[in-house]
């Protein structure tokens, strides 16, 4: 509970990569995510360091949500994006075993303290984007779902009260 109640949205970043062995163990985490009967073959994680591909990421979702100058990856150093192959008429499952295998990646970045937030609408800028994809070299018929961005921040992770927030019915 600790970590869940630590993990927050970080939307500063130092600029500093993480090292090689705090991805490694992030990679981890995506690895011990649970997947729709185990098909771990219909999941890819690209991973993006490279910084124009970066910055091109980011002018084209600034342009989609017509925001100029809007940073949507918030100068994260890293990008870890999740595809899958396309599912017909299982798209909920797809996109299901993306955004848990974000929430694992990012507990992990939490247990590390290395920022992390969600990443939806440059994703979707991505999958509408052919030049970008072509960059991505994705493999055959695997769609981008979602992303984690990464990297280093001065933020300070601290557990969170939290409140009744959902509502519940119980039926018996």
């Amino acid at each position: 509970m600790n970590t869940i109640l630590k993990r927050k949205s970080v939307r500063s970043y130092t600029g500093e990569n993480i090292t090689n062995e705090e991805l490694q163990l992030i990679l981890k985490a995506a690895d011990a995510s649970p997947v729709g009967m185990k098909q771990y073959e219909t999941l890819h994680l690209t991973i993006i360091t490279n910084k124009e591909l970066l910055n091109e990421i980011e002018q084209l979702a600034s342009k989609m949500f017509n925001r100029p100058g809007y940073h949507p990856l918030y100068n994260a150093p890293m990008l870890i994006l999740i595809s899958s192959k396309a599912l017909p008429n299982m798209e909920n499952v797809m996109y299901s075993n993306a955004a848990i295998m974000s929430h694992n990646i990012s507990l992990a970045a939490t247990a590390l303290n290395i920022g992390s937030c969600y990443i939806w609408g440059a994703t979707a800028a991505i999958s509408k984007n052919e030049a970008i994809l072509s960059k991505l070299n994705l493999p055959q018929d695997f769609i981008p779902c979602c992303a984690v961005c990464l990297g280093k921040t001065n933020e300070v992770f601290e557990e969170k009260e939290i409140t009744d927030k959902i509502k519940k019915d119980y039926i018996k």
